[in-house]
């Protein structure tokens, strides 16, 4: 078997296509690789058979490649047997797997985007509808948060947001990151305000781009090359879009957070924007280690009457069971605060 890379002149893929019985073409995505291939040995091997995502399909369209994926389809192409068993590991799997806790993917300890969603879940009661963007904010849509109904690429749910504002009598909250908001929802946001949609835009601004490593964006003031340029920030844009309604709060202020966003909900016939800025908690921890602080994590006190209030609206990582209490893991704990606000008896100190 031999292998291409792309793209090379038309001729030279026809001349490799010629000398070759079979053309596999395996790629994420959609199958353009595939498609460009099969345009060309039309006209220079139209008997090379080329195996990909279209046809008798070998590798779905869907989802993303694995190695097993792969590697059946390519068993099922040459004839051949896969290396490893999988039927094997299926078996193992599922046997172990009884046993295994279920491990959903939730925000880290201290992240300002579980206050974020506390608040705007308490604003709204619940009863809104939230389009929600690409970005650890993502994660939000599972329970206990549960902010977030639609879901469907990068700088999307402005505009999901006002093509739902036109068709349900609910106020709608659009949800998106500060690094998305400069990569592509501005001109949803242009349109919002050029066509009066009421709707909330919420813009997470934690300070980085925080889900892909925590590369600088414009609003953080530095380059791709951490030089320190003229920093954009999101409510000037927003001001400069036409938005007249713009506040910056810090969401672990949850009565002034959730009294600026039950403000904005009553706006009639334009949107708003309301920047929810807290740093990454992430980022939080590394400075406090870089000054050589400490973090004293928050205690449960005496005061505690089990209620599992803490838990069940917030579902942080540092809060836990142990002997059917509620205990707080120190390790985990970055001292945030929030779980002593939502507590209703004042049971939780800081240490």
């Amino acid at each position: 078997m031999s292998s291409m890379t792309y793209p090379l002149p038309e001729k030279v893929i026809g001349d490799f296509l010629k000398v070759h019985e079979k053309i596999i073409v395996v790629e994420e995505l959609e199958p353009y690789l595939e498609m460009q291939v099969k345009a060309i040995a039309k006209d220079y091997a139209p008997k090379v058979k080329i195996y990909g995502k279209t046809g008798a399909t070998y590798f779905p369209r869907k989802g993303e490649l694995s190695v097993r994926t792969v590697l059946t389809g390519m068993s099922k192409i040459t004839g051949k047997e896969t290396p490893i068993n999988f039927d094997r590991l299926d078996s193992v799997y599922k046997e172990i797997s009884v046993d295994l806790p279920s491990r959903p993917p939730i925000l880290c300890a201290g992240c300002p985007h579980m206050a974020s969603f506390y608040v705007i879940g308490k604003a709204t009661g619940k009863r809104a509808v939230y389009s929600t963007d690409i970005g650890c904010y993502a994660l939000g849509a599972a329970p206990p948060l549960s902010i977030g109904d639609v879901l469907i690429c990068m700088g999307a749910s402005i505009g999901v947001a006002q093509g739902i504002s036109k068709v349900v009598d609910k106020d709608v909250v659009a949800v998106v990151g500060d690094s998305t908001f400069f990569h592509a929802a501005i001109p949803g946001l242009v349109n919002a305000v050029y066509n009066k949609h009421k709707v909330v835009l919420v813009v997470l601004d934690n300070l980085t781009t925080a889900m892909t490593g925590h590369q600088p964006h414009p609003g953080t003031g530095r380059t791709g090359m951490h030089v320190q340029g003229e920093r954009i920030l999101v409510e000037r844009v927003a001001e400069g879009c036409g938005v007249k309604y713009v506040k910056v709060v810090d969401p672990f202020n949850v009565k002034e957070a959730e009294n600026t966003l039950k403000e904005a909900l009553k706006l009639e016939s334009e949107p708003s924007v309301i920047v929810f800025r807290a740093p990454c908690a992430l980022m939080t921890l590394r400075e406090r280690r870089r000054k050589g602080e400490k973090t004293a994590a928050y205690k449960i006190t005496e005061k505690c009457t089990n209620c599992m209030v803490c838990i069940k609206l917030l579902g942080c990582p540092a809060l836990t069971l142990e002997n059917e209490k509620v205990n707080i893991n120190e390790t985990l704990c970055v001292a945030c605060g929030l779980c002593a606000t939502v507590c209703p008896y004042g049971a939780i100190e800081k240490g």
